[in-house]
């Protein structure tokens, strides 16, 4: 990222309209005039620059995998959840794909045929055609100022003040998810949160994940957990506990006594025989904290702690 920054003049911005039709998604280029393409990669050259800022002045700051993901803030996360993907990643490859696309005639956004209403979201690709990363930015409903009935938009003209007469577009320089080389990061965690496609993939993960968590020696029934799969939160959770999880691959015996001894875990989690009772949604979060290995003891305090957040000791 470094060294697009460091390009100078030599930085560049080409916006992509991605336009909903009936076919599906389809990029368009924004013809845009070049003061203006100027502004907006000196504006994105400046987002790059604090996204790595905040790599350089916070020694907690983390890259992780979306798979690891918990509930700290300061971390940026790379997009390894295998088979699955928002479709937007793939939209966001075609100005750097392979296949070289010639953006004229229907490639090109044109005020004739397209709306400014039909932009789903916007991408942009920044550097050179040989130096670059791809940027994904959602198109929010405010950012389209739509003339109407009732409703004016001013601007000067000489010295007085005007109706402006055309819908007005919004851009801005801020970053959801970016693709550099052949990874996607996750920059704006809170809009893919809200992503009803992402969340789609996550609860599909989720269902899929209680399907091996049906396989658990010590687990009777999972029902009670397939019908909380519309909490995303916890569809989350789940999904993270078994991708990673280094608790499953332990002899079920010792799984049952760790919960037995453990002073909080024997109170959360009941033991019926030798099967989890998972009746209550304080015993389900308590076993998914479980999978996750999240209960830990320190050494040095004795004491026993919860915790989703284990990154690394740093040497």
């Amino acid at each position: 990222m470094q060294s697009l920054i460091d390009l100078d003049d030599d930085f560049s911005a080409i916006v992509f309209f991605a336009m909903k039709s009936e076919e599906g998604i389809v990029l368009k280029k924004a013809n845009i005039i070049n003061e203006v393409l100027i502004g907006i990669a000196e504006g994105y050259r400046e987002a790059l620059a604090i996204e790595l800022s905040r790599f350089e002045d916070d020694d907690q700051m983390l890259v992780l995998n979306l798979s690891d993901r918990d509930e700290r803030g300061n971390v940026v996360y790379r997009y390894d959840i295998p088979d699955e993907q928002p479709s937007y990643f793939e939209v966001m490859k075609e100005p750097i794909g392979p296949q070289i696309v010639d953006y004229v005639g229907e490639k090109m956004f044109n005020f004739d045929r397209d709306s400014f209403s039909d932009i789903d979201y916007f991408v942009v690709r920044l550097g050179t055609e040989d130096n670059n990363i791809v940027i994904y930015r959602n198109n929010f409903n405010v950012n389209l100022m739509k003339q109407g009935r009732g409703r004016f938009y001013l601007n000067k003209s000489g010295s007085q003040i005007a109706k402006v007469e055309n819908d007005i577009l919004r851009m801005d320089s801020q970053i959801d998810c970016m693709l550099i080389d052949d990874d996607f990061y996750i920059i704006n965690l809170k809009n893919l949160d809200t992503s009803k496609e992402f969340s789609a993939i996550i609860r599909r993960r989720a269902d899929a994940a209680l399907d091996q968590i049906a396989d658990l020696p010590y687990i009777d029934d999972v029902e009670v957990l397939r019908q909380r799969l519309d909490d995303l939160s916890f569809a989350r959770r789940l999904m993270r506990a078994m991708d990673n999880s280094p608790v499953t691959a332990l002899p079920q015996n010792d799984v049952l006594d760790f919960v037995r001894g453990h002073q909080k875990l024997g109170n959360l989690i009941r033991i019926n025989g030798d099967k989890f009772d998972l009746s209550t949604k304080r015993s389900q979060s308590a076993f998914i904290s479980l999978l996750n290995d999240d209960f830990l003891y320190s050494k040095l305090t004795r004491r026993d702690y919860e915790s989703s957040a284990k990154g690394p000791v740093r040497e």
